[in-house]
């Protein structure tokens, strides 16, 4: 069940990734090119992004190799339940501020956490059939994904496997591509290599 819904999830987040890419390559944003506004969104969805790619390592180094296994509770799982994915909806959310579609900005981060929200009540069935009481108690204390910091607790040392470090570094750094991506886009519509087909705000 995991694993498939764990390939459920890649693929709904590549689709929704693809769609937003598709409107930044061949729509006009209503916010000029130039303006400030446009650069502030640019690099405030930098900074979302680098926070979503930094949180998911931090996390990957206490999760990596235990995931389903073990009830991980302390680093980033004691400040919520789902730090992968709350990490991963600050990339997304970093995504679309990019774009500078506010369409985009307001409609695709809920979008995106819909289809992460039915996504974690499934794991959740899973969890609790798996841990048991420990996970009902987990439940109890941790929230499900907006993270409380003031719960954070993490033992002294941990055991870390190297190899799902490494896998979830390549993994990320996909992230990253959003931006020159970004840029890109806007220096084609710019030089009107690509016409835009319509605006959108």
């Amino acid at each position: 069940m995991a694993v498939a819904l764990n390939k459920n999830r890649k693929r709904d987040s590549k689709m929704l990734v693809s769609l937003i890419l598709l409107a930044i390559f061949f729509t006009q944003p209503l916010i000029p090119m130039e303006g400030e506004v446009h650069e502030s969104f640019e690099y405030v969805g930098y900074l979302l992004i680098a926070i979503c790619v930094c949180g998911r390592l931090y996390t990957t180094a206490f999760l990596g190799g235990y995931k389903n296994t073990a009830l991980i509770d302390y680093g980033p799982f004691s400040i919520c339940r789902n730090p992968l994915y709350f990490f991963s909806l600050c990339g997304f959310t970093g995504i679309c501020l990019m774009t500078n579609h506010l369409v985009i900005i307001v409609l695709a981060p809920p979008l995106f956490f819909s289809v992460y929200h039915y996504l974690i009540l499934r794991e959740e069935v899973f969890l609790r059939e798996k841990f048991g009481a420990a996970y009902e108690d987990y439940m109890q204390r941790v929230p499900r994904v907006i993270p409380d910091f003031s719960l954070y607790n993490a033992p002294e040392t941990v055991e870390m496997h190297p190899k799902y470090l490494m896998r979830a570094f390549r993994d990320n750094l996909w992230w990253f591509i959003s931006y020159p991506l970004v840029e890109f886009s806007e220096y084609l519509q710019e030089m009107h290599i690509i016409k835009p087909l319509f605006l959108l705000p």
